[in-house]
């Protein structure tokens, strides 16, 4: 008889013990995943040929989805306006640090709306590895229509960067094959 009721016991304790263990594997999950959504505030992905040819003009488009895109997906409203931009230089080595970028910056090309910003007439003038490196910078000016008690209009300026680098190989006019 002990038996009997012996063995309903330890299988209801086994399964709490597993429920309470898989719950706490799930949490543990959900909690990395946030780390890992809190530290890319911009999600990109670069449209540009990883090969081309010294002197011939190239455009790309970086195709992207901001964490700003929770407050506005539009561009031009006067209550909440949102500008987006690709600054970007060309370079044969990116590893410097942030600062250093903003201060080299070649081009600015502003984005068409929340998902894509164009960029073009990039070209390079000698053959080898270069890297086109830039920030995406994604802000956000909302006018509360409220002003503080010195009377000056209060604003909410949100800005969110995330630095942008692809490889590229440039290469030499190939030479034409000779016609029989």
């Amino acid at each position: 008889m002990f038996r009997k009721r012996i063995k309903p016991v330890i299988l209801i304790i086994v399964t709490t013990i597993q429920l309470f263990v898989s719950c706490k594997e799930e949490k543990k999950i959900r909690q990395d995943d946030m780390k890992k959504v809190a530290q890319k505030p911009i999600e990109y992905a670069i449209e540009f040929p990883d090969t081309v040819v010294v002197n011939e003009l190239n455009d790309g488009i970086i195709k992207y989805k901001s964490k700003l895109d929770t407050i506005i997906t539009t561009f031009g409203d006067r209550k909440k306006n949102r500008y987006t931009r690709f600054i970007l230089t060309t370079t044969k080595n990116p590893n410097y640090d942030f600062k250093h970028l903003k201060e080299t910056v070649r081009d600015t090309f502003g984005a068409i709306n929340n998902r894509k910003i164009t960029f073009y007439r990039i070209t390079f003038s000698k053959s080898g590895v270069y890297y086109l490196d830039g920030i995406i910078n994604d802000i956000v000016l909302i006018d509360l229509d409220k002003k503080d008690k010195a009377g000056d209009d209060l604003s909410r300026f949100i800005e969110q960067e995330e630095r942008v680098t692809k490889k590229v190989v440039v290469i030499n006019r190939p030479a034409p094959k000779p016609t029989l």
